[in-house]
C-alpha cells in the first residue's frame, strides 16, 4: 500500500468521523466521548486483543495442519503484519502474509494462501452466526442478507475443494498456472476438513464474540446499556454489511448501518454515533495501528536471520 493510497484512506476515515459527528450533533456527541470512563475504553481495547489472540490461535492451527514451520514469535509477527491491510477492500491485502511465510519459510505463496482465504471465510460465516442470534431483531432484508451469504459460503467451499474441481486447471486459461492451482486445492481440501472447520469456525465465533461484546462495554460507559443478546447481531449485521460494501475498512458502510440499527435499539442519535465511532476505533483503528508496527518491525529485522525452510506435506 502506497503513502498516498493511506493519505487518501485516512482522510475518507476522518470524513466518516465528521459526518458521525454531524449526524449525532456535534455538540452532544462531543459530550457523550468527553464523559465515556476510561476504565470501559481499556475494557474494550482488552476485548479487541483478545479477538486477534484467538484468531491468532486459528492461525498458528492453520499453519499447523499445512505443516509450515515456524517460530512462535515469527508467526506472530506475519499475523499481526496482517492487520495492517484490514484497511484493503474485503482484506485482500492480507495476502501479503503468504509473501512474508515464503520470505520466511521457502514455502510458495500457493501453498499458504488458502490459509488466509480460509479465515476470511471462516470470519464471514462466524459473523455470520452471531448475527443471526437475534433473529427477531433484525430487519428482514438483513436477515436474507445473512442467509443467503450463509449459504453461498458453504456452496462455494463446497465447489472449490471438490475432487472434480481438481479438472478446471486443465482449462486452457487456467494451463498456465496448474502447479500453483493443485497447491492451493490440496491446501484448501485440508483445511475444509471438517474437524479443522469445526475448530476454526468455533475460534472466529468466540473471537467475533469478544468483538460485539466490546461494543456492549462502550454502550455500557454510556449509560445506555443494551441486553447482550441484541448487542450481538447489531455488530454482526454491521460489520457484514461494511464488508459487503469491499469499501476499504467497511468504512461508511460498516457506521452507517450500526448507528440506524442502534437507533431502532431504542438509543439516541448522540450516542448512537459516539459508540459506533468508540468501537471503529477499538476494533479498526487499533487493528490498523497495531498491523502497522508489525510491519515496521519486519521491516527493521528483514536481513536478521530466520528459520530455515520448511519442508510442506498436505495431511491426508
Amino acid at each position: 500500500m502506497t503513502s498516498k493510497t493511506l493519505l487518501l484512506l485516512v482522510v475518507f476515515a476522518a470524513l466518516v468521523a465528521v459526518g458521525l459527528f454531524g449526524y449525532g450533533d456535534f455538540g452532544e456527541t462531543l459530550r457523550q466521548l468527553a464523559n465515556f470512563p476510561v476504565t470501559h475504553l481499556f475494557a474494550a481495547l482488552a476485548l479487541a486483543s483478545l479477538n486477534y489472540v484467538l484468531r491468532f490461535l486459528r492461525w498458528s492451527y492453520y499453519l499447523h495442519v499445512l505443516e509450515i514451520k515456524l517460530s512462535l514469535a515469527s508467526s506472530a509477527l506475519v499475523f499481526l503484519s496482517g492487520l495492517a491491510m484490514s484497511i484493503t477492500p474485503g482484506k485482500t491485502g492480507e495476502v501479503l502474509k503468504s509473501y512474508l511465510l515464503r520470505d520466511r519459510t521457502g514455502v510458495p505463496v500457493s501453498t499458504s494462501l488458502p490459509a488466509v482465504v480460509m479465515e476470511r471465510l471462516t470470519d464471514l460465516v462466524a459473523v455470520i452466526l452471531l448475527g443471526l442470534v437475534g433473529l427477531a431483531l433484525l430487519p428482514t432484508p438483513v436477515l436474507v442478507t445473512l442467509s443467503v451469504a450463509l449459504v453461498f459460503c458453504g456452496a462455494g467451499l463446497l465447489a472449490v475443494t471438490s475432487k472434480h474441481s481438481q479438472r478446471l486447471v486443465d482449462l486452457p486459461l487456467l494451463r498456465r498456472w496448474k502447479s500453483d492451482l493443485l497447491n492451493s486445492h490440496d491446501s484448501l481440501r485440508a483445511l475444509a476438513a471438517p474437524r479443522v472447520m469445526l475448530a476454526a469456525v468455533g475460534l472466529g465465533a468466540v473471537a467475533w464474540f469478544c468483538e460485539g461484546m466490546a461494543l456492549w462495554v462502550i454502550l455500557q460507559g454510556l449509560d445506555s446499556p443494551l441486553a447482550m443478546y441484541k448487542v450481538l447481531p447489531i455488530y454482526a449485521a454491521s460489520t457484514l454489511v461494511g464488508a459487503i460494501t469491499t469499501i476499504p475498512g467497511g468504512l461508511g458502510g460498516t457506521e452507517g448501518s450500526m448507528v440506524v440499527l442502534l437507533q431502532q435499539s431504542g438509543l439516541a442519535r448522540d450516542v448512537a454515533s459516539a459508540g459506533t465511532l468508540l468501537v471503529r476505533v477499538v476494533t479498526l483503528c487499533f487493528a490498523v495501528l497495531l498491523g502497522l508496527a508489525a510491519l515496521v518491525w519486519v521491516k527493521r529485522i528483514r536481513r536478521a536471520p530466520w528459520p530455515e525452510p520448511s519442508s510442506l506435506r498436505i495431511k491426508g
